[in-house]
Parts: C-alpha cells; sequence; structure tokens
C-alpha cells in the first residue's frame, strides 16, 4: 500500500519495454510518469532508430522526442536472437508484470516470444502490442507509420476538409492516440488481474485508435453536420470560439462583449435553432466584429464575460503563459549530454501519489548492470562474459 506523497500510482509495477520509436515508447512514458519501473530493451548494434531521427547526422546526442517518451526509463541491452540473451529475456518476463511491444506482426511469434509463449515462462503476464492495422485482417501484415494511420483512419481526409489545403503535411495524434490507448489497456488489464490474478494479451490498431478520437467527426458524418468551433481573425492573430450552441443568455454576453447588444434581437440570431440554420451567416458577422480587437483584448472581454474562447497561441506564447506558469506545466531536466531541457510535466495529476519526471532518456544500456545485478544477481564479471559473448 502507498503512502501519502510517493511516487506514482503503479510504484512496484515492473514493464519490459521492447517498443520503438513513439506509439509504444509514448504509452510506456505514461506508465513511467505515474511510477512504473519501465526497462526499455534495446540491441546494443541496432538501437531504437527514434533515438537520432529527424537530428542531424553529427548530433552529439538524442534528440528531443526521443529524450521526451523515454523519461524515467532505465535502458538496458539485450540480444533476443542470442541463446544467452533469450534466457535473460526470459528470466526478466519472469519477473516483470507487463510486456509492451510495438514490432510488426509475427515478429514476437517467430522469435518465441508470442504471448503463448510468455505466459507458459509467467502466467500472469500482461503482454500489450500495438500494430498499424491490428493483427487480424486484409492489412494484418502491412507496416505502418502516423502519416499512413492518419490517411488510413479518415483523420487526414478530416483535416483537410476544415483547413481547404488538400496534399498538405496533416497534423495529429498518429502514435499518440495508440499510446494512450494502450497505457489504459495496461492499466484496466492490471486491475484485472489484481481482481483474479489472471493475466492476458492486449492489443490496439493505430488505425482503429486514432478514429476512436475522431468520435466529432463521426458526429459530423452520421448526424449530417458541419464543425461547431470555429477561428476567428482579430487584429493580430486569430481566436477560436464556438459559437452554434451559446445559450441565448451566453450569446447576448458575447455580443454584448463585442459591442453588438442587438444581435439577440435579430431573428436570424435569436434563437439556438436560428443560428444554428445562420451559422455561416453569423460566423461571418462575429467575424467582422472581432477584427476590431486584438487576440489579447479578445480574450479579457471574453474571460471577463465568463464566455469561452482563447487566442491561438504559438508555442513560445505557451511557454511564457502566466496560467502554464501558474500550474508549473513543464519541468527542468537536466541531461549528460543534451543539456539542460524543458519537459512537459506529466499531465495526469494525483492528490496522494503524484507523477514526476526524474530524468530524461538513458544512453544505450545506461542501466546494464544496475538491472541485472539487481533483478537477476549477476554480478560484474557475469555481465563482461555475457557482453563478450553477445547475449548484452
Amino acid at each position: 500500500m502507498l503512502t501519502k506523497g510517493e511516487f506514482g500510482p503503479l510504484q512496484g509495477v515492473r514493464i519490459l519495454d521492447l517498443s520503438h520509436v513513439l506509439n509504444g515508447p509514448f504509452a510506456t512514458m505514461l506508465l513511467a510518469h505515474m511510477g512504473a519501473e519501465v526497462i526499455k530493451v534495446e540491441q546494443r548494434d541496432a538501437p531504437d532508430r527514434f533515438r537520432h531521427a529527424w537530428m542531424p547526422v553529427d548530433a552529439d546526442h538524442d534528440g528531443y522526442e526521443f529524450l521526451v517518451v523515454n523519461a524515467n526509463k532505465r535502458c538496458i541491452t539485450l540480444n533476443l536472437k542470442n541463446e544467452d540473451g533469450r534466457k535473460l529475456f526470459l528470466d526478466l518476463v519472469r519477473k516483470s508484470d507487463v510486456v509492451v511491444e510495438n514490432f510488426s506482426t509475427g515478429v514476437m511469434d517467430r522469435l518465441g516470444f508470442g504471448y503463448e509463449q510468455l505466459k507458459e515462462v509467467n502466467p500472469s503476464i500482461i503482454f500489450a502490442s500495438s500494430k498499424g492495422y491490428g493483427e487480424t485482417g486484409p492489412y494484418a501484415g502491412l507496416r505502418s507509420f502516423a502519416t499512413i494511420a492518419m490517411a488510413m483512419s479518415g483523420w487526414a481526409d478530416a483535416s483537410w476538409k476544415l483547413s481547404g489545403a488538400r496534399g498538405t503535411q496533416v497534423f495529429g495524434p498518429g502514435d499518440e492516440a495508440a499510446g494512450v490507448s494502450m497505457a489504459l489497456g495496461i492499466c484496466a488489464a492490471l486491475y484485472h488481474r489484481a481482481m483474479t490474478g489472471r493475466g492476458q494479451k492486449i492489443e490496439v490498431s493505430m488505425q482503429e485508435a486514432l478514429m476512436g478520437f475522431m468520435v466529432s467527426h463521426f458526429h459530423e458524418h452520421f448526424e449530417g453536420m458541419g464543425p461547431a468551433g470555429a477561428y476567428m481573425e482579430s487584429k493580430d492573430g486569430h481566436i477560436a470560439t464556438h459559437l452554434p450552441d451559446m445559450t441565448d443568455a451566453l450569446f447576448l454576453k458575447y455580443s454584448t462583449a463585442l459591442g453588438h447588444p442587438e444581435a439577440i434581437e435579430d431573428p436570424r440570431f435569436a434563437t439556438v435553432a436560428k443560428r444554428r440554420e445562420n451559422l455561416k451567416l453569423l460566423q461571418n458577422t462575429v467575424a467582422e466584429w472581432m477584427r476590431k480587437f486584438t487576440s489579447h483584448e479578445l480574450f479579457e472581454i471574453f474571460s471577463e464575460q465568463k464566455v469561452p474562447a482563447g487566442p491561438v497561441l504559438t508555442i513560445p506564447e505557451i511557454l511564457d503563459d502566466p496560467h502554464i506558469k501558474a500550474r508549473e506545466a513543464f519541468v527542468g531536466v537536466h541531461h549528460d549530454e543534451a543539456g539542460d531541457l524543458t519537459l512537459l510535466a506529466p499531465w495526469v495529476r494525483f492528490s496522494d501519489t503524484p507523477a514526476r519526471i526524474d530524468h530524461a532518456g538513458a544512453a544505450v544500456g545506461q542501466h546494464n548492470e544496475e538491472v541485472y545485478r539487481e533483478l537477476l544477481g549477476l554480478t560484474a564479471g557475469d555481465l563482461k562474459d555475457l557482453e563478450a559473448r553477445g547475449a548484452i
């Protein structure tokens, strides 16, 4: 039982993380934020390629994105194709609660480490797997990346319909949606195991996870409705607002704040139904009102009236935002190679077992001695011998 103030509600849970790039590591990052012991497993001569993805070829440190999604994890090296390495891996499975992987479909089974094999070693193991399209269906054997998942889920098309800029790069949670889904599934499986003693396999499709994050777009499709939110141009930028479903009282506050209290008496805007019916006209009318104010002025006006709205902020503006500063939403972390980093703090907050970030992503094999000696009782000599034999 954790006592008040200890680090994270998942303290005591051990996770073997075989995942790479972003969707799997994002899931285990969330769990590491919440106190789980996450051991990232890499092969020394072929570590996670995400370490240097989108970095200069001569970069002297791992990239920011890798350092973020592998925060709080311990990194070890292990060769799953080496006989001694395979034995080590099974020994670690026996002492772990969860195995996470996002290799192509069939890789873990071919290695002899699929769920059916691992549950023979540890019957209570939770095996979490994420694939581009899942493990069944015509596309099961196809590889995918975030861009492809966003294309095949409808995310890209929905984004282009809003922006009118077809063919452009789409920003979205192509990997993160699956990562959040897998982390949630692991937490649910841990609870189920606590109740029954039984482990199980979790499977997440990147394509389906993204569709799960598109409920408003499916609403528009099935109900024939248009998007509700809008980004209005101000004197010096843009501000986000929501018009169609405002109550009459809120719309009166809204129009009055912008200097047009008479708008509520306009038969085209007098009721929710009429404002929805004349939404395009309403948006064009409000857009004219908005252009007379700066984004900051609009935010102050709407905040005073308790009207939901917010300026479109740049990343530097977010970092300097007084609300973000007051909540200490970012933390400073020092990394031996990358220097001083600014990382988004864990955004799921617990009153009794707070989440935290102790360190950014570790170097390849940085925790070999610590993990192998601590969990398996190996000596420095054992480790030297295993390394010479290509096991670690």
